[in-house]
């Protein structure tokens, strides 16, 4: 699965999700920068706009986004792409101390495991 396949409510989801590890630290790192322009091309602006409003307004209260994460993204192979995507973008920097519950709680609840590659 590719980006440009997520429906609406993945973009959303991955949109917020974005916005709530990357503009963690209250600042946007050139690397980021580059990330989320990187995302916003791959799902193209058009798409990126719609969700802002979704994202900006209901998603961004946690609970309400943790909610969201669990009801209306149920494509596991979309849930697969979305957690790697912001797992990505938030090794671009430090992960900070907030971010790490959250990721932590995404994967158990999407049924996503984590592998270490050795010498990676």
């Amino acid at each position: 699965m590719e980006l440009e396949e997520l429906n609406d409510s993945e973009v959303a989801a991955l949109v917020a999700l974005l916005r709530t590890v990357v503009m963690a630290s209250g600042h946007v790192s050139s690397e980021e920068a580059e990330s989320l322009e990187s995302v916003i091309d791959a799902v193209g602006e058009d798409t990126y706009g719609r969700a802002l409003p979704l994202v900006e307004g209901a998603l961004a209260d946690e609970a309400t986004l943790r909610s969201f994460l669990l009801d209306k993204i149920t494509r596991q192979d979309a849930r697969d792409l979305i957690f790697g995507t912001v797992l990505e973008a938030a090794m671009v920097d430090t992960i900070e101390a907030h971010e790490a519950p959250l990721m932590s709680w995404l994967a158990k609840a999407w049924n996503i495991e984590i592998q270490v590659q050795e010498g990676a």
